[in-house]
């Protein structure tokens, strides 16, 4: 895993800045149904995480660009300490951009965690474009892609887990 700052981000994803690049997903990838309220169960965060895993790791690498934290009453020392045990040093601030091979699947289902239990906006793809997870610190999330099938299988895994979609 990789750890980089929003201008090393930058070099990343073709000398987009990463806000513009995944604002040029989300108008090119198909949303799954509408939005959803994030899961406040655990159980389900963690469910949802190794899904999200098992679905963007078949074209990797992928990215967790976490863009808005500390909103609510949380423990982000568990998320920095987490992160120093890579090896990280730098706070989210100067390096809110996280890249993941395939080997580092466990890594990105802990850090995808703590993004949904604490509720931070984040927004979660991969490289090649065909995925985008994003959260919302006001208790929704949003998935777009490319392939119809992940869309339909996902819409199905977030009613299996109580995951509603939010009013029109």
């Amino acid at each position: 895993m990789k750890i980089l700052s929003k201008e090393n981000a930058r070099e990343l994803l073709d000398g987009k800045p990463p806000d513009a690049f995944i604002a040029q997903l989300s108008s090119q990838l198909q949303l799954v149904e509408g939005a959803y309220s994030a899961p406040a169960n655990s159980g389900v965060q963690i469910a949802l995480s190794k899904l999200f895993a098992y679905r963007l790791f078949r074209s990797a690498p992928v990215c967790l660009y976490v863009t808005d934290w500390g909103i609510a009453t949380e423990h982000p020392d568990l998320f920095d300490g987490y992160r120093r045990s890579l090896g990280e040093r730098r706070p989210l601030i100067e390096a809110p951009f996280h890249v993941f091979e395939k080997t580092d699947e466990d890594a990105f289902i802990s850090l995808l965690c703590v993004v949904l239990f604490f509720r931070w906006d984040a927004s979660v793809f991969d490289i090649a474009g065909r995925s985008l997870l994003q959260t919302s610190h006001d208790g929704w999330l949003e998935v777009r892609a490319s392939e119809e099938a992940f869309r339909k299988e996902l819409a199905v895994e977030l009613e299996h887990h109580g995951v509603r979609l939010l009013a029109p």
